[in-house]
């Protein structure tokens, strides 16, 4: 079953500096949705904050229709699970010991599960994220598109009903980047989980979110479907880069950079 999101007059300090101002948005159960705008729009912290990683913020975050704050950390991450931008492993962690780290939501009180839900679990991950076949190897061994999975397959390994990315391709070639965005697609095509990602390519956004919420300083530009949002017009406005929009030969809709706005 998906899990959705809403967030309610959602505004968000740092520094004593607001960065968030007041944001209404929704989640949609079994869609994947893409938060997408220029740097420092505040995409990044409007992600932790919806994930639960900041309590720092007025308004009100409700997840399956309860308020965020009412739950633990543990229960939260029985429903949720995040692949942040900054990730690191240490040193002499294989795959496999990395990703059954993500059980611990499920381990009793200082217990070290080790069970047929959890290996199963873990099998189901690793299969998933394609990470199977290098379980024994050492993590830091790994290239970045393969390490970029391996956490990919710790988060799946909770078994979420509601998966969060920051930029899940950041730093990736062409091949792992399309390998990453398939996985999240099946995720959500195949197994129903709710996807939310931000996302800085807007050809990315495109083709793999149902659902765009884009921002600008801070506020919400527009939200809608990528053909809705994602227009010529728009991008130019939020973006400062006139674009040329055109459909492919696969029918995917192409931004196509032309120049920047006042030149």
């Amino acid at each position: 079953m998906s899990a959705g999101m809403t967030a309610r007059n959602l505004a968000v300090k740092i520094a004593g500096k607001e960065i968030l101002h007041g944001l209404n948005v929704d989640i949609a159960a079994g869609r994947r949705t893409a938060i997408v705008g220029p740097n420092g729009a505040g995409k990044t912290t409007l992600l932790r904050a919806l994930a639960g990683l900041s309590r720092r913020y007025t308004g009100a975050i409700a997840l399956d229709g309860r308020e965020l704050g009412t739950y633990s950390e543990r229960a939260l991450a029985r429903v949720r699970a995040i692949l942040p931008q900054e990730r690191a492993a240490a040193q002499g962690l294989t795959v496999e010991q990395l990703v059954t780290y993500g059980r611990f939501a499920h381990a009793s009180l200082f217990q070290t599960r080790s069970d047929a839900e959890d290996r199963e679990a873990v099998a189901w991950a690793m299969e998933t994220a394609h990470v199977s076949h290098f379980a024994a190897r050492e993590v830091h061994t790994l290239s970045g598109g393969e390490r970029q999975r391996v956490f990919l397959a710790m988060a799946l390994s909770q078994r979420p009903r509601l998966l969060l990315l920051d930029e899940p391709t950041t730093y990736l070639d062409v091949a792992h980047q399309l390998r990453v965005m398939e996985i999240i697609t099946r995720l959500n095509k195949v197994h129903g989980m709710t996807i939310l990602m931000v996302l800085h390519d807007m050809a990315h956004a495109m083709q793999y979110a149902d659902e765009i919420v884009l921002l600008q300083a801070g506020r919400i530009a527009a939200t809608g479907t990528p053909c809705d949002v994602l227009t010529e017009e728009r991008i130019a406005a939020v973006f400062g880069v006139r674009v040329e929009i055109f459909t492919n030969s696969y029918g995917i809709r192409v931004p196509s950079p032309v120049a920047l706005v006042g030149e």
